[in-house]
């Protein structure tokens, strides 16, 4: 004999998708990982832009 399971595939889904007060941190989590990336991304030319001693330890 077969059982006879019900499954609750809104209970599930619903368990999976992010809440609505768990959308902030999802977007500011997001928006740090695109920031990240476009700072390493135009890191060279961020670096002759701002002087191009960044970071150097002479004294010159």
């Amino acid at each position: 004999m077969a059982k006879n399971i019900k499954h609750d595939y809104n209970e599930y889904y619903e368990s999976m998708l992010a809440k609505k007060e768990d959308l902030h941190k999802i977007k500011a989590a997001d928006f740090l990982s695109y920031y990240s990336d476009l700072i390493i991304k135009y890191s060279d030319s961020l670096e002759t832009k701002v002087g191009g001693n960044y970071g150097s330890t002479s004294n010159e």
